[in-house]
């Protein structure tokens, strides 16, 4: 059995949709069947400490290795001869990077997952040192074996930053089991509701304008908003809570799973206008409940989303506006889009998922024993 290096910081620190995706994905592999299995080494050294281990690893596919020095030093220790992150704290045949954060490795294949790449396109999208990240990104896809994507789209992202096309490989998100229709119909009020941190690129400034056109003239019902503020979200805040209609939004930013779930379910649509996403998970998790999205033309969330979305051009107000309007208006085609909609979800699993990124751990092994026997 091969072990496998997996980067599970974002998932200890429950970092949004990252952390989502690195849970979901470590829990998947340790539950695939025996003849595909792999034992995966977490690399989980930080001086934080972070502790929120995903409660479903199954307990004989992995071990947790926190480290012994804080993550600066153990980055100058990694880049020492002999004692890359490959080897240190566990040796391992080939290792993940699941984040922007890549420990030195050089004695065993590498497996990167490029989420997105808004900070190339998009600079004015990031709060991050955008030249940093650009060069450390940049950088780490030329080590590495194989790159993952997690949508159509994002084969253009690699490729912008250097990857070669034969490298590139797309498996996209699971959806968990976990968000699902509700079993009985909701006595709850209808609300459009939206689903993301507060940054300029979910482009909640814009939406609210369009929101505001719509409940000026009474088409809209109620904004629910559920998001951790993250950087540049100041001015929407201000926006929001000076609004004329301010007492119809509700900001949500911190709840369970089982309250995200109830939000999804009882929603009339997912309003998420993002002008760029890797993928866009909260997309993915509405189709699951039954709800019916809006989202921005040519996005990887209209990628997931299928013939079930929406379309706008979520760079104009009166577009969305309109498709506002659409959603509300049209309930026979909010039916339809909700039936496709489940249907495509089906189609997205984590265990797909854990299967197709295992098969790139075994290629990129390979790859690594040939170059160097």
């Amino acid at each position: 059995m091969l072990n496998i290096g997996f980067d599970i910081r974002p998932a200890l620190f429950d970092y949004a949709g990252i952390g989502r995706y690195v849970r979901e994905l470590a829990t998947a592999i340790t539950h695939l069947p025996e003849e595909e299995a792999v034992y995966l080494q977490m690399f989980a050294t930080s001086w934080r400490g972070g502790r929120h281990i995903p409660p479903g690893l199954a307990a004989d596919r992995h071990k947790m290795n926190f480290g012994w020095l804080p993550g600066r030093l153990m980055d100058h220790l990694h880049k020492l001869p002999g004692l890359d992150a490959g080897r240190v704290p566990a040796e391992v045949n080939a290792f993940h990077y699941t984040d922007y954060n890549y420990p030195s490795v050089r004695s065993a294949g590498r497996v990167m997952t490029l989420h997105d790449a808004a900070f190339v396109s998009e600079p004015k999208f990031h709060g991050w040192d955008t030249s940093k990240l650009l060069d450390r990104v940049r950088k780490n896809i030329q080590n590495a074996h194989e790159i993952l994507v997690v949508s159509e789209p994002g084969i253009r992202d690699a490729e912008l930053l250097g990857a070669k096309r034969d490298e590139i490989h797309v498996i996209p998100h699971g959806v968990s089991k976990f968000f699902k229709p509700a079993q009985e119909t909701s006595t709850a009020d209808d609300y459009l509701l939206t689903v993301g941190t507060l940054e300029p690129r979910k482009n909640y400034r814009r939406a609210l304008k369009a929101l505001e056109q719509c409940w000026d003239r009474d088409l809209a019902p109620d904004w629910v908003i559920i998001g951790r503020p993250g950087w540049g979200y100041e001015k929407f805040v201000a926006e929001m809570q000076n609004s004329r209609h301010a007492h119809r939004i509700k900001w949500v930013q911190h709840l369970s799973d089982a309250e995200l779930l109830r939000y999804y379910q009882d929603a009339l649509a997912l309003l998420f206008p993002s002008l760029n996403e890797g993928f866009g998970l909260v997309v993915l998790e509405a189709m699951a409940c039954g709800t019916p999205a809006i989202i921005g033309n040519s996005t990887a969330p209209s990628w997931v989303a299928g013939n079930s979305g929406l379309r706008v051009d979520a760079t104009k107000v009166d577009s969305i506006a309109a498709g506002i309007e659409r959603m509300v208006s049209e309930k026979a085609w909010r039916s339809q889009a909700s039936a496709v909609g489940l249907q495509r979800a089906a189609t997205f699993t984590w265990e797909e998922t854990a299967r197709k990124t295992v098969a790139a751990y075994k290629r990129v092994s390979a790859a690594y024993k040939a170059e160097n026997s």
